[in-house]
């Protein structure tokens, strides 16, 4: 019964050490937990020693002693045990040290989707895009979308939707403002400070009847935290941290659309059918040429966004062709 124990005790340690995690938004996805389980790991509050650690000699070091095990004469079978035991004992110190190295390799760091890996397809799609649309720029595609993302983070702090309109989707800018109404009515505001866009590419290609769709992996870092409005003092989150954040980003254009190098993803702020610095109306209208700029007629017009946790499905990547 004793050696029964020890291997159910083996195989609760084996899991312990592959902690599974659950999980979305703009900024709004961000659960400001920092442990293992919330999908990414911390610097600086590793629990490690806290969880595990008392428990080595409350779990282990009174059953040692037992009865069990001084008595009897040793046999194969307690040497077969002894070493499994033994062997799941070194497993899992080897991943906490690994967490443990993690943690200290960038300290206050929080990461999100740790576990999540995007493959890079930008060469393939670039080349697809480039069969119907020879002057599409990558360089200018990707620059435009990292300001896109600055800016959204910086609108979503100051409760200020209006700048976004020219690039969102009418049912994407909907929901962003109908979620910022209600921090508003709750008197709250999640603000989002120190933003950086580490790394991006082109992940997904797809085309249908009437779109095309590229999606586009972000990877940022940035501070996350939910403050009161009334009294500004924090209730959610930490002004310090900081977190690594993994977005997939879905932009949509028209079928037929092509890439006009004087226009095209110029300025989060342009218009991309008369090119004019403008403010978009509330019905995605540019108040210069009157055109409605948020279908994707004339542009790229941000339609989806997805935050990657680490049980995130990514799917299939590359050039899909319906």
């Amino acid at each position: 019964m004793a050696k029964k124990l020890m291997f159910l005790i083996l195989i609760v340690i084996s899991v312990a050490a592959f902690p599974i995690t659950s999980g979305a938004d703009l900024g709004n996805f961000n659960n400001y937990s920092s442990d293992s389980g919330s999908g990414g790991w911390s610097g600086g509050s590793s629990d490690w020693g806290g969880s595990y650690g008392g428990g080595y000699g409350g779990v282990y070091g009174g059953g040692y002693s037992s009865g069990a095990y001084s008595s009897g004469p040793i046999t194969v079978g307690d040497i077969f045990f002894g070493f499994v035991f033994f062997a799941g004992f070194i497993l899992f110190f080897i991943v906490a040290a690994k967490k443990k190295y993690d943690e200290k390799s960038d300290k206050g760091m929080v990461r999100q989707g740790y576990n999540v890996q995007v493959p890079n397809f930008t060469d393939a799609i670039v080349a697809e895009i480039r069969k119907r649309d020879p002057d599409f720029s990558y360089e200018k595609f990707i620059g435009w979308v990292k300001e896109v993302f600055i800016t959204l983070q910086d609108a979503w702090s100051n409760r200020d939707f209006e700048k976004c309109r020219p690039f969102e989707k009418e049912e994407l800018y909907a929901q962003h403002i109908a979620q910022i109404q209600n921090y508003k009515d709750r008197g709250l505001i999640n603000k989002m400070d120190r933003i950086n866009v580490n790394r991006s590419y082109l992940f997904k290609y797809t085309t249908d009847a009437q779109y095309e769709y590229l999606t586009v992996y972000i990877q940022s870092r940035m501070s996350d935290y939910i403050i009161d409005e009334r009294t500004g003092n924090v209730v959610k989150g930490d002004p310090n941290a900081e977190y690594e954040m993994k977005y997939l980003y879905t932009f949509i254009r028209k079928i037929g659309v092509l890439t006009d190098p004087a226009k095209s993803n110029n300025s989060v702020v342009a218009c991309p059918h008369c090119g004019a610095p403008t403010q978009i109306t509330s019905a995605g209208k540019c108040e210069y040429c009157g055109f409605i700029v948020t279908t994707g007629e004339y542009d790229w017009v941000l339609s989806d966004i997805e935050a990657l946790h680490n049980e995130t499905g990514i799917g299939k990547g590359g050039v899909i062709t319906r």
